[in-house]
Parts: C-alpha cells; structure tokens; sequence
C-alpha cells in the first residue's frame, strides 16, 4: 500500500485547507452583510461574483482537507491494528511484513496445522486494514480529480473578472 506523506504532515495539510475554507467562510458573511446592507440601501449588490467565487472555492477546500484527514484517522487506526496483528503474529512464528503475512525465518515450535490458520485468519486481517486504506486513497484521488477542475474554474473565473 502506498502511503502519502507522514500522518502527521497529511493531517496538518488537511486541518489548513479546512481552516482557509472557514475563514473564506467567514469572509463571505461579511460579504452577504454586506449584501443586505446595499440592497436594504436601494444599492445594487457588487459582491454577487466575489460570494460565489468564497463559497465554491471554501467548499472544495474543505472537501479535499476532510479526505486528508480522514485517510490520516485511517492510516493511524491502520498502523495500530497492524502492531497488534504483528505481535499475535509473533506467537505463530510468524512476522508482518508490510502487507504480507510470512513465516518467520528458521525452525518453528508452532505446530504447522496451527501456524497455517493464524497465517491465513491474520493475513484476512492484514488484507482488511489495507482495503481500508486503499479506499481512503481513493477517496482522495476521486476527491483531487474533482475538485482539481473546479478549482481551476473559479482561479479562471477570478483572473478574468467574469
């Protein structure tokens, strides 16, 4: 399984964009307020562009920082359930070795029949925590490959003033 980045750096990198998203967030009351205080002023309201531009861009940023986060929380549950399949796995003779689930290196005192089913029964384990963080990855690509277009959009729609 491919991991991105540390946990930790995944985790921090999620937590920024879902904070720019509220600040963005907040920016766009203060531009509703604003809103309402014009059109209650008989004023035309300016900042129609400006507010869909804050809203597009805050929820995509906090859609790609909920997916770091969530692949980080499964990542982190992942790498503990693995140390705890790793040390049952020491008990067989047998050791974890990233995804794989081997027979430790010379003689066993464990008996075949026995080594053979905690081998498969951990490997099961073994292969359910990494279908989960495979899914989480996933999420992620799926959640780039869409916001990635839409992001570009707004900057698009930013730069060009329309």
């Amino acid at each position: 399984m491919t991991r991105i980045g540390d946990p930790g750096s995944t985790s921090a990198l999620g937590g920024a964009l879902r904070q720019q998203a509220i600040t963005l967030a907040d920016l766009l009351a203060d531009l509703t307020e604003a809103a309402h205080r014009a059109e209650r002023a008989g004023r035309p309201d300016a900042t129609a562009r400006e507010r869909e531009l804050l809203e597009r861009t805050a929820r995509e940023l906090d859609a790609v920082g909920a997916a770091l986060q969530s692949y980080t929380a499964t990542v982190l549950a992942g790498a503990a359930r693995t140390r705890e399949l790793s040390t049952e796995a020491a008990r067989a003779d047998l050791v974890v070795d990233g995804s794989l689930v081997l027979e430790a290196p010379g003689p066993s005192r464990v008996d075949p029949t026995v080594r053979l089913r905690a081998r498969e029964r951990l490997q099961e384990l073994l292969n359910r925590v990494t279908a989960a963080e495979g899914k989480e990855l996933g999420r992620i690509a799926r959640e780039l490959e869409r916001s990635g277009p839409a992001l570009a959009t707004v900057s698009e729609r930013s730069r060009l003033g329309s």
